[in-house]
């Protein structure tokens, strides 16, 4: 059990620290802030920090070079090539949120029949984790949980074509996720829906499965409006008081 927790910590780390390499915030030959760095601020341990450099080095993403740090690696990015295959700059939060509506009630119906208990096991300690983030109110931590709930979730569909279209709605549904910092109110209301749905895999009951997706996208999309139309009058407030 420890050695699947291990996994899915790495597996958030190298997802966060491939994020800021992404959105820009250090760019190519830059050097990385140091491991220690890293677990400060993702608040993991050293060694999941180091596995998950590994890992973004035999992706592309970095260089290690030893005596000298990680270094952002100078070749094109690999998350660049193919990604191209929507136009994101028009696409809105409800457009995401039709899509996820659509494919994944269809992942996790999938996932519940096709999951081993190893994977179940997996996600249990991702949830676990959720809810240790949760009492500590630790949004940076969450965020990333939560990602990497559906992520797993959407990977044992063992499908390879709806992997790859989660991944390209995720790198671009993180300004949304990101919005959520304002308000730990909606990771809260996560937590009993992923709790839910974590049970349809232990009753492997796929049809409940599909539901308690449902239900949860709903109080998703609920929440993340709310957020938005909050913002929208804070910024209009702000504008009008700008004014000569």
């Amino acid at each position: 059990m420890k050695e699947i927790q291990k996994i899915s910590i790495t597996d958030m780390a190298a997802e966060s620290i491939k994020e800021l390499i992404t959105s820009g915030k250090y760019i190519p030959g830059q050097k990385l802030p140091t491991e220690a760095s890293f677990c400060q601020m993702l608040g993991v341990s050293r060694t999941s920090i180091r596995e998950a450099l590994r890992v973004l080095q035999a992706l592309g993403f970095v260089t290690i070079k030893p005596g000298k740090g990680t270094f952002v690696s100078q070749q094109e990015l690999p998350l660049k090539s193919g990604s191209n295959w929507y136009d994101t700059e028009d696409a809105k939060f409800s457009d995401f949120m039709e899509v996820r509506f659509a494919i994944e009630p269809l992942a996790v119906r999938l996932s519940v029949k096709r999951a081993t208990p190893k994977e179940v096991a997996d996600l249990a300690e991702i949830h676990q984790s959720f809810l240790n983030a949760n009492k500590t109110h630790d949004m940076a931590k969450l965020i990333m949980l939560d990602e990497l709930f559906h992520t797993k979730i959407m990977s044992y569909t063992k499908n390879p074509l709806l992997i790859n279209i989660n991944k390209q709605l995720l790198n671009c549904f993180r300004v949304y996720r990101g919005e959520s910092f304002t308000s730990d109110q909606v990771y809260n209301n996560a937590v009993q829906p992923h709790g839910r749905i974590l049970q349809c895999f232990y009753r492997k009951d796929p049809e409940n499965a599909v539901l308690e997706m449902q239900k949860h996208l709903e109080i998703t999309d609920s929440d993340m409006k709310r957020i938005h139309k909050k913002h929208t009058k804070l910024k209009s407030s702000l504008d009008i008081a700008d004014e000569p």
